[in-house]
């Protein structure tokens, strides 16, 4: 049953045209972000704004500033002022001049004009409190339309409980105060009062009260479920303490109604109007504004979001069902007000818009994104990341922008890091670009250049930012890396967003990456040393998950799992990038002061390669990070810095220790790659040796091969190691091995080809000792090995008398008897023959 329902038949109806709440197809659920206003309110309330800077004693009432508005109202059942809830069936006109102090039975008669101005003037002696005594109380409301209300004939007030001032309910504590006239909305009334600290976080009854004349009183209607029989419905007023800043708190209440027809529709104007008010505080950008902003939208969503009503004591506004709907109606009014900072036509905004800054605006939503939990979808996160991404235009005053913002109390940094989240855990990109805005808040100290003590998150800038998960479950970021490019002009104004991006990247992106800003790295040298020391970050990160795979499964399927074919690729092109950096750099890095960053981070590059590429089949990675040392170590400063030789002394000290490191950590992943004897044979007799590792040849010639200053040794000591596994094998097995087919020479100056044939004619002379056959196994597939070999058995097995190889005629026939090679060499001498005799043959007939 509604109580007085039948009162004021006009008010039935309201305009659909004005009523039409606002609409955003892009969040579905009503949990979704913070307001925006549906009607555009410049210039209301700005002596609040003022006030910030030169604080008066108020008045009993004055105008209040910024405004918002919530509306009271139900579907059950109507409080009368002066009539308690279920008193009558049907309310009687009359009623609405009844008092809401008094009780059903005893209505207090209207008090003339003359003793409301006594009582007024009383009123506003009582209540002249200091802010240092008390609360000002800002009261923001719309007056329906219904009521024909004339700002110049009409007044409002606020009448309340005792907490106003004794007695209750029988004076006006404010006056309402015309502000702005919102058509077919009605029009925006605000005052204020001041109540005592000690009423601060307890309801207080009060209601507004329509005066038309002498003798004219018209109290609010408010709709509600009756809670308690016999009680007033009354609006209810709580001041919380935890949402006081500057002293002040803003009631913004909704539209008041005689009777209504759509209460949600009334509260969703009022609240966009309401959010128009506060919205205009930033016509004047400074952090005061700032801060009474974000308080006054704290205490407006508090009011809103859990209406309440006074009945006896407070009661939550249950029938209402406004609370799942209050905030997704406020995300529709804030993406309103986004909106001309997205538009892409290149119009200015218009020129009463509170908010210049699109930055700014992107903080503002930010802040009530986070404060009041708003979970977004896709598209709002992607359009407040817009937002917080600096512009071409907007690059030099980035700071200056920010500087009041930040002047703020929020905690902007968690605010952001929290939003980069959102943007992960739902697949928005955009979110990258918004770094610059995050390091700023951050504060932090320049880079520091090849610090390796850091961890990643803290050198990428990138602390409470789950990064690596995000490279790793999407293995390749096209789309991201292309993101990148078209904003590199972001760059150019953080100093760690190129550190950032890098460690966001997966690891097939890093060759692409750096490719693409090849451009930059040639403006900011210090950058090459980034890409350097992010590609050692990323190894030491798959080192991680090697050593935890390999506690659980064996070495090879942990192998399989982490260093596939695919991951070696992406390896291999992300160190020739490096190299190619280097190569077209070395002069711009020869002129930073200090290169032994360098040597540091190659090194450490190179030792991580190393552990982590745990099978031979890998040996290039290795090869290319030594590669990556080289590079480094043969620059030579064009000037030098220091001005002096301590400063040369110092490098090559630098260079001898790194190179030292490098070459230490090479040998010892050739012997942890290559355990097993170097040679195996065969089950038969006459089965070829071969090798253990099919190409650990050409590991080992790749690995000597790599020229750095013939001064350090490298090749020498790389070459006695190899000398020394060739040692360890039986004589007989390496003069087979050196025989085989599977191998050979690449050329006149391959260093390990002559090692081996080195080893193996030295093995000849070991097996010419003991008069075994060597020409009856070897493999004679290959004529330049056959050769060196039969000439090393002929030579090692020669008779010698006095260190000189005997000529006399009986030995040498009694060495040839008893020779056992002698009949396999007869048989080679007549093999060759007839290839020789077929070789001229063919040359005499062509």
């Amino acid at each position: 049953n509604w109580k007085n329902a039948s009162t004021s038949a006009e008010l039935d109806s309201l305009s659909p045209s004005s009523l039409e709440p606002c609409s955003l197809s892009s969040l579905a659920n009503p949990g979704d972000a913070a307001a925006e206003s549906a009607v555009s309110v410049k210039g209301v309330g700005k002596d609040v704004k003022d006030k910030t800077e030169e604080m008066k004693e108020p008045p009993t009432s004055v105008p209040a500033s910024r405004n918002h508005r919530q509306e009271i109202a139900t579907k059950d059942q109507t409080a009368l002022p002066g009539g308690k809830t279920g008193e009558n069936e049907k309310a009687k006109p009359k009623d609405l001049k009844r008092p809401e102090g008094n009780n059903g039975n005893n209505a207090a008669p209207v008090k003339n004009e003359k003793e409301q101005r006594n009582q007024s003037t009383q009123r506003a002696k009582e209540s002249l409190l200091s802010s240092m005594e008390g609360i000002m109380v800002y009261f923001h409301a719309i007056i329906s339309k219904h009521f024909e209300f004339n700002p110049h004939q009409h007044k409002v007030f606020v009448r309340g409980g005792k907490e106003f001032g004794e007695p209750a309910w029988s004076h006006n504590v404010c006056e309402m105060h015309y502000s702005k006239d919102l058509h077919e909305n009605g029009s925006l009334i605000e005052g204020s009062t001041t109540i005592s600290k000690q009423h601060v976080d307890k309801p207080i009854p009060y209601k507004y009260i329509i005066c038309k004349g002498k003798n004219s009183e018209e109290y609010e209607f408010i709709y509600t479920s009756q809670q308690k029989k016999g009680e007033y419905v009354n609006r209810c007023l709580r001041v919380k303490s935890s949402l006081l800043d500057s002293g002040d708190w803003h009631q913004y209440d909704d539209i008041i109604y005689g009777t209504r027809k759509d209460l949600m529709k009334g509260k969703q104007i009022a609240a966009a109007v309401m959010l128009d008010s506060i919205f205009s505080i930033l016509e004047t950008w400074n952090a005061i504004n700032l801060k009474n902003f974000f308080t006054q939208f704290q205490q407006f969503y508090s009011v809103i979001h859990v209406p309440m009503t006074y009945e006896g004591e407070e009661q939550p506004w249950s029938a209402l069902r406004y609370k799942e709907e209050v905030r997704k109606h406020l995300w529709e009014c804030v993406t309103k007000k986004m909106a001309p900072f997205l538009e892409t036509s290149g119009d200015p905004l218009p020129e009463d818009y509170p908010v210049k800054s699109k930055l700014g605006m992107g903080m503002i939503v930010l802040f009530l994104v986070e404060k009041f939990d708003f979970l977004l979808l896709e598209n709002d996160l992607a359009s407040l990341c817009h937002l917080l991404r600096l512009d071409t235009n907007s690059l030099g005053t980035f700071p200056k922008d920010l500087k009041d913002i930040l002047e703020t109390s929020q905690s902007w940094r968690v605010s952001l890091v929290n939003l980069c989240q959102m943007c992960m855990d739902k697949k928005v990109d955009f979110w990258v670009c918004a770094l610059p805005v995050l390091h700023h808040c951050m504060d932090l100290s320049p880079p520091a250049q090849g610090s390796v003590t850091q961890p990643e998150d803290t050198w990428a800038a990138l602390e409470g930012i789950s990064f690596s998960e995000f490279r790793e479950t999407r293995p390749d970021q096209k789309e991201l890396l292309e993101l990148m490019r078209k904003n590199r002009h972001l760059l150019n104004v953080d100093e760690f967003l190129f550190r950032s991006w890098f460690s966001l990247l997966p690891l097939s992106n890093l060759a692409p990456y750096m490719e693409h800003f090849i451009d930059y790295l040639s403006q900011s040298p210090p950058h090459v040393l980034d890409c350097l020391l992010g590609t050692w970050y990323r190894l030491k990160g798959l080192e991680k998950i090697s050593n935890r795979n390999l506690q659980v499964c064996s070495l090879e399927s942990a192998l399989e799992s982490l260093l596939n074919k695919t991951k070696m690729l992406n390896i291999k092109n992300t160190f020739k990038m490096l190299l190619h950096l280097l190569d077209i750099y070395q002069e711009k890095i020869l002129e930073e002061p200090l290169i032994q960053p360098y040597l540091i981070v190659c090194l450490k590059l190179h030792e991580t390669t190393c552990r982590i590429s745990k099978a031979h089949t890998f040996y290039e990675m290795p090869a290319l990070s030594a590669e990556i040392v080289r590079r480094i170590i043969i620059l030579k400063p064009l000037v030098d810095s220091a001005g002096g030789p301590g400063n040369e002394t110092g490098k090559k000290n630098s260079v001898k220790t790194v190179f030292q490191g490098t070459l230490a950590a090479t040998r010892s992943w050739l012997r942890k790659n290559f355990k097993k004897s170097m040679f195996q044979a065969g089950y038969f007799y006459f089965s070829p040796v071969t090798f253990a590792y099919s190409e650990e040849i050409e590991v080992w010639r790749r690995l000597v091969e790599i020229r750095f200053p013939v001064e350090h040794g490298w090749k020498e000591s790389l070459l006695r190691d190899l000398e020394g596994r060739f040692k360890q094998e039986m004589p007989f097995f390496q003069i087979c091995a050196f025989c085989n087919s599977n191998w050979d020479a690449t050329g006149a100056e391959d260093s390990v080809a002559k090692c081996f044939e080195m080893c193996a004619i030295e093995a000849v002379g070991l097996v010419c000792q003991s008069q075994t056959s060597i020409l009856e196994k070897i493999s004679y597939n290959n004529s330049r090995k056959c050769d060196t070999i039969v000439s090393a058995v002929i030579t090692k097995s020669w008779p010698r008398s006095g260190g000189e190889f005997v000529d006399n005629m009986g030995e040498v026939l009694n060495h040839l008897l008893i020779w056992p090679d002698i009949k396999h060499l007869f048989k080679l001498c007549g093999m060759f023959m007839r290839v020789l005799g077929t070789s001229v043959l063919s040359s005499g007939t062509s």
